[in-house]
């Protein structure tokens, strides 16, 4: 199940606070990526990987980068669930 927000429904700040989270977490995972890649680590990816594999959101086998970029997008803020 993935998580649409849409404009019609307010962002409580339980909401505020676990997006705060997920933002630093997964911002977190890039630097590590990339002090990792720096240092000649044998898989810098990994840690990228694991928090994108955790939620689901790894890109599938041999997608372009430029798509994948295309299509990312800044949600709206109503929130509507939908099947991934």
């Amino acid at each position: 199940m993935t998580t649409v927000l849409t404009r019609r429904a307010a962002l409580t700040r339980q909401d505020l606070v676990l997006l705060a989270a997920e933002y630093a977490e997964l911002l977190a995972a890039a630097r590590a990526t990339l002090a990792a890649a720096e240092r000649g680590e044998s898989d810098p990816l990994i840690h990228v990987r694991h928090v994108l594999a955790k939620r689901g959101q790894l890109p599938p086998a041999g997608a372009r980068p430029v798509v994948l970029l295309a299509r990312s997008a800044v949600p709206s803020t109503n929130t509507t669930e939908v099947d991934a």
